[in-house]
């Protein structure tokens, strides 16, 4: 099995900040969540599958890569020589696209840091979350934390990649949540909470954010409601009940109410 992208020197062109000065329409970016997509000056590209492949090697990597552990990683079944030229045709079919989007000399490549890439924004704002950067619990880009990582993708080298990044937004979609029960911007808290419980309906720590919002704005139906949805889940999905805290959360509400 190929190992996950590795880093090389420090070098890291893909983290450079997108070029000041450029307006959207010149800019190049590429989109690897949720689907895979390359848009250059405004337009989108349609991307050979093999040229598809290294952009979201690189991509994922974030940083320079040697071309040997690229080919490596990405043609493991052929041998080095074969590789090595697969991974040359493919260069040269993403750089008569555009030679904005790789960067690189003869042993390494990666993307150029002018490329605005989702995962790089993605990961910087679930990040701010998770260190409380965000005090005034901002829902804007809440957007970016909305899908996986090349979902229909089948690459060895991506699925603990995509697992990380899966678990980074959901823990940063939950601490958002919480943030906005606090500032009691309940309907936000909600949408930010089923976002979490979309990316996992078998996490019991985002049904229990979604359901803290609806009991905290008072709908203790659609919290009754949500519970019990997740209740028949777990049971149907692995046989197993939601947790004694969590049922007692809404059971305590409804004592509250006298019911």
């Amino acid at each position: 099995m190929a190992t996950a992208p590795a880093v090389i020197g420090g070098t890291t062109p893909s983290h450079a900040p997108a070029e000041r000065g450029l307006r959207p329409a010149d800019q190049v970016s590429l989109r690897v969540l949720g689907r895979f997509e390359l848009h250059v000056d405004g337009r989108r590209h349609e991307v050979p599958w093999q040229a598809q492949r290294v952009l979201g090697y690189l991509a994922v990597g974030g940083v320079a890569q040697p071309r040997a552990t690229v080919a490596g990683a990405l043609w493991e079944d052929v041998s080095q020589r074969r590789a090595q030229a697969n991974l040359r045709n493919a260069v040269w079919r993403v750089r008569q696209l555009s030679d904005r989007v790789l960067a690189g000399g003869r042993d390494v490549i990666a993307l150029d840091g002018r490329v605005a890439l989702d995962l790089r924004d993605a990961q910087r704002r679930a990040q701010a979350l998770l260190r409380d950067d965000d005090t005034a619990a901002d829902i804007a880009g809440i957007d970016l934390l909305d899908d996986d990582l090349l979902p229909a993708w089948d690459e060895p080298w991506l699925l603990i990649e995509r697992e990380r990044q899966r678990q980074l937004r959901m823990h940063a979609l939950e601490r958002l949540s919480a943030a906005l029960l606090r500032a009691e911007r309940y309907p936000q808290a909600i949408t930010v909470a089923l976002a979490a419980v979309r990316a996992e309906p078998l996490r019991e720590s985002s049904q229990r954010a979604l359901i803290a919002a609806h009991l905290a704005e008072g709908n203790i139906s659609e919290a009754m409601r949500q519970l019990d949805a997740y209740r028949a889940l777990l049971h149907a999905e692995l046989g197993i009940a939601p947790s004694q805290p969590l049922e007692s959360m809404v059971a305590g509400a409804l004592e509250a109410l006298g019911a």
